[in-house]
């Protein structure tokens, strides 16, 4: 299972068009709903790698969806019965690694699914805490200019 992942990837990461997203599609794949399957973790991996690199604006937003399900999600009930109870938790430490690039999506670009993001995997609370009273009011006033 997940031989055609990486195709399936790098689709995503050159997407321009409704289409192009919509084949590049994750779920069914490495999830279903919110069921993860054992190719979430190194799914997750790929993705923060990719937010360290340039992209479009609407891949990243896409990127940070499909974060936002591997480490939102809970193991399917198949990998459950294989002995992999809590994929989300190896999701959600894969992410880790990608903090701060998660942290700057907040800053910049993204900001409430990376906060969303950041609030399930960023286990230093006081440093969440931090950045989130700082960059909370950015959020606020880009609404009120929209």
């Amino acid at each position: 299972m997940g031989t055609h992942i990486p195709d399936k990837f790098a689709t995503l990461l050159t997407a321009t068009s409704s289409r192009d997203f919509m084949e590049a599609s994750l779920e069914g794949h490495v999830y279903v709903q919110s069921l993860l399957f054992e190719v979430a973790v190194p799914v997750t991996a790929m993705i923060v790698a990719a937010l360290h690199g340039p992209t479009s604006d609407e891949v990243r937003l896409r990127l940070l969806d499909e974060l936002g399900a591997c480490v939102g999600g809970e193991s399917h009930w198949t990998e459950i019965e294989a002995g992999a109870p809590e994929i989300e938790i190896d999701c959600q430490i894969a992410a880790r690694e990608g903090i701060w690039a998660l942290y700057q999506e907040y800053a910049s670009g993204h900001a409430m699914m990376a906060r969303m993001i950041l609030d399930a995997v960023d286990t230093d609370r006081e440093r969440f805490a931090y950045f989130d009273e700082k960059l909370i009011g950015r959020i606020h006033k880009r609404r009120k200019h929209s």
